[in-house]
């Protein structure tokens, strides 16, 4: 046995309230075992342990039944006539306690002794410290491992590529702020002349975002195919989420259906960023207001249905506000305006060029801020 004593005993400190709990033993019968594992003390029930926490010295106790610090479960039922309690510091941090005792008669405890035992109990804090950031890594892989699983089974619900469309250029952009986020963009082929476009941003953020997302992007899917209408299909995702789900999530999303023959662009909007119509032969932009409230907070909604053109030479951009949201050093937005500015300046090029620049005005304007918000953007442009 561990420097002469008749019993080694180790407590961990519990983080939360501070309590100590059985953690491992030497020196004990199978019967003691059992009773050793089902002790715990919580602050006040335990002297001898809120001494160690307080002091963060070791305690010696000659005579065991002379002294109010051991409790007594643990005075009678392993016998303990003199004991050492030393703390497992690491840190500074009081992680918990090593007790040793003689259960035979009294002993004392010599200087040299206590400072071996004082030794190896530091040896032990080392060890756990060692332990429990060795577990923490393993739940930060395993976290990690799950985000980039939820990313993985997020982005196979996007589009895998932009519709080809005769005359017609699209390209979308997507970077989600945690790995996983609540934005979406979809293109649903409605016949042979017609496509849905969606684009969407989820109340919340991350994971449970994500879910909300997948959830939301199945119920547009399956109501856009029901009918022509994209305010009655809202209406009736909305229908089906207040029915389905008591996340206290909602989403906001702009639908619109393209005939890709005529230019024709029937839309309506739940409470979403309004989309930039570019109207390239006369160099202004349009803004794509409709009424309408976000899905999935109350029961009833109305929106508003609204019918442009989209023109040869026309680029229709639409975001999200990760897009227009981001700060720069001197706590400006970037906001609607300086979007559509980066519009006109790449309206010429190609979609997947015009939506890189405008990924790259974004990221200059922000300069070195973190990604605080998801961010999507898809351009529809119609050639000359």
């Amino acid at each position: 046995m561990l420097v002469g004593v008749d019993q080694c005993l180790v407590f961990l400190r519990e983080e939360e309230h501070g309590g100590f709990t059985a953690y491992d033993a030497h020196g004990l019968s199978h019967e003691n075992m059992e009773v050793f594992h089902k002790l715990r003390f919580m602050p006040g029930e335990a002297p001898l342990f809120d001494e160690i926490a307080t002091r963060q010295q070791h305690i010696v106790i000659e005579n065991a039944s002379e002294s109010e610090l051991i409790p007594k479960t643990m005075l009678h039922s392993f016998g303990i006539k003199s004991a050492l309690a030393v703390p497992l510091i690491s840190k500074g941090n009081v992680l918990g306690a090593l007790l040793v005792s003689y259960t035979r008669s009294p002993h004392r405890f010599l200087s040299r002794k206590i400072s071996i035992i004082e030794g190896i109990a530091h040896q032990t804090a080392i060890a756990i410290e060692n332990a429990r950031l060795y577990q923490a890594a393993l739940e930060q892989e395993r976290t990690a491992q799950e985000l980039r699983l939820a990313r993985e089974i997020q982005i196979s619900f996007l589009p895998e590529h932009c519709p080809s469309l005769p005359g017609w250029d699209i390209a979308a952009d997507w970077h989600a702020a945690r790995g996983v986020g609540g934005d979406f963009y979809d293109f649903i082929p409605l016949g042979r002349d017609r496509l849905g476009l969606v684009i969407a941003d989820v109340s919340d953020k991350g994971i449970p975002a994500a879910l909300f997302m997948s959830l939301s992007r199945t119920l547009v899917r399956a109501s856009a195919t029901k009918t022509r209408s994209p305010a009655k299909a809202l209406q009736h995702v909305n229908k089906l989420l207040m029915t389905e789900t008591r996340s206290g999530m909602f989403v906001t999303l702009f639908y619109a259906v393209l005939n890709w023959r005529t230019g024709s662009l029937l839309y309506a909007n739940a409470g979403h960023n309004p989309p930039i119509l570019w109207r390239g032969t006369e160099s202004r932009a349009d803004i794509l207001t409709a009424k309408g409230i976000a899905l999935g907070v109350i029961e009833q909604i109305s929106l508003e249905e609204r019918q442009i053109t989209v023109d040869p030479g026309d680029v229709l951009v639409l975001y999200t506000d990760g897009v227009t949201e981001p700060i720069n050093e001197q706590e400006e937005e970037f906001g609607e305006e300086r979007l559509i500015q980066a519009i006109a300046s790449a309206a010429t090029k190609a979609c997947p060029e015009l939506v890189k620049a405008i990924h790259a005005a974004v990221s200059d304007f922000a300069g070195d801020r973190p990604q605080f918000d998801d961010y999507t953007l898809v351009a529809v442009k119609r050639e000359k």
